[in-house]
């Protein structure tokens, strides 16, 4: 009976240790962190989806960031964030989110270069301030909710000036050009 215990009890430890381990991934983790990583916006975008070519984008993925991180994640933990290109955006991004949630002195960045991804960095911090956190998040959703932010960031539709005539099927003779297969337009020849 004492063996039968000791074992419901540990299972019972493991458990809740569990219970508030957050990956966006879905890797395998414990409680002590908020691990968005890796590819921390790549994954964001798996969530909502943010046309190529939007505008404010780093506002939306911010906002984005915000929403999993003040839902999912307490303060106390650590915050993970990657990036895989090291690019502005994700930058910018990852600046806002930890001006929100982390002490200035406790954010550290790191190279992750790779030689796939020689520009790669990963942000930590600890989360100390969720709850204001969530409560600016609540007053920006009311001012301006993440749907409307998408859309009117959207790129237009049809990028091509209408003054310009495309290559026809009538000018090509039906005819695919090698240009136009790589989306680069071309002349007939």
């Amino acid at each position: 009976m004492t063996t039968s215990f000791l074992t419901l009890a540990a299972a019972s430890v493991l458990i809740s240790t569990n219970v508030h381990a957050v990956s966006l991934s879905g890797r395998p983790t414990d409680d002590s962190v908020c691990d968005l990583t890796p590819m921390t916006t790549y994954r964001l975008s798996q969530k909502v989806f943010v046309p190529a070519g939007s505008s404010g984008v780093p506002e939306i993925y911010t906002r984005l960031a915000l929403q999993f991180i003040t839902s999912q994640c307490k303060n106390g933990q650590i915050l993970l964030l990657h990036s895989d290109l090291g690019n502005s955006e994700d930058e910018q991004t990852f600046r806002a989110v930890t001006d929100e949630l982390c002490s200035a002195a406790e954010v550290s960045r790191a190279a992750t270069e790779t030689v796939e991804y020689p520009h790669s960095f990963q942000v930590r911090c600890r989360l100390i301030k969720i709850q204001d956190a969530k409560q600016r998040l609540a007053a920006a959703e009311r001012s301006k909710p993440l749907e409307l932010m998408i859309k009117e960031g959207a790129p237009p539709n049809g990028h091509a000036d209408s003054s310009e005539k495309p290559a026809g099927k009538e000018e090509c003779g039906g005819k695919i050009t090698f240009g136009s297969l790589l989306g680069l337009g071309g002349h007939c020849r």
